[in-house]
C-alpha cells in the first residue's frame, strides 16, 4: 500500500466560526469561607494552646521570643485571609458557607470540614497538655 501526500491539498470543507466576543468577568471573590462556628472554635483552640504553653513554660528564659513568633504566625495565618476576603467579586450565601467548605479536593460538608480543619490544632492542644503534665 502506498500513500501519496500532496502539498497544499485540501482536507475537506472548512468552517469558519465568527470570532468570539471577549467579556470581562469580575474576578472571583477571595473568601475565607470557614463556617463561623468552626472559625471561632479554631481561634479558641489556638488560644487554649497558647495559655497551656504559657502556664507550662512561662517563666523559662527565651519563651517570650517563641510566643511572639507563634503569635505573629497565627495572626498572619488567620488575619491575611480575612483581609483578602474584602477583595471584589461575588460572595457565597451565608447558608452555603455555614454548611461546609470548598477545598482543593472538592466540597466538604460541615463534619468533614471540622475533621479536616480541627485535627492538627486539637492534636497540638493535646500535646501541650501532655507536655505540661509531664513537666
Amino acid at each position: 500500500m502506498r500513500l501519496e501526500f500532496q502539498e497544499n491539498a485540501d482536507s475537506g470543507p472548512r468552517i469558519a466560526a465568527p470570532p468570539a466576543a471577549i467579556v470581562a468577568a469580575p474576578p472571583p471573590r477571595l473568601d475565607f469561607d470557614l463556617p463561623k462556628a468552626l472559625r471561632r472554635q479554631l481561634v479558641l483552640v489556638m488560644t487554649l494552646y497558647l495559655a497551656v504553653m504559657a502556664l507550662a513554660f512561662g517563666a523559662a528564659p527565651g519563651m517570650g521570643l517563641l510566643f511572639a513568633v507563634f503569635a505573629v504566625t497565627t495572626l498572619a495565618y488567620y488575619g491575611l485571609p480575612l483581609l483578602l476576603q474584602r477583595a471584589g467579586g461575588t460572595r457565597r450565601p451565608a447558608a452555603e458557607r455555614d454548611n461546609g467548605v470548598e477545598t482543593a479536593s472538592g466540597w466538604l460538608d460541615a463534619r468533614a470540614a471540622y475533621a479536616q480543619v480541627m485535627t492538627v490544632p486539637l492534636l497540638m492542644l493535646a500535646w501541650a497538655v501532655f507536655v505540661a503534665v509531664i513537666k
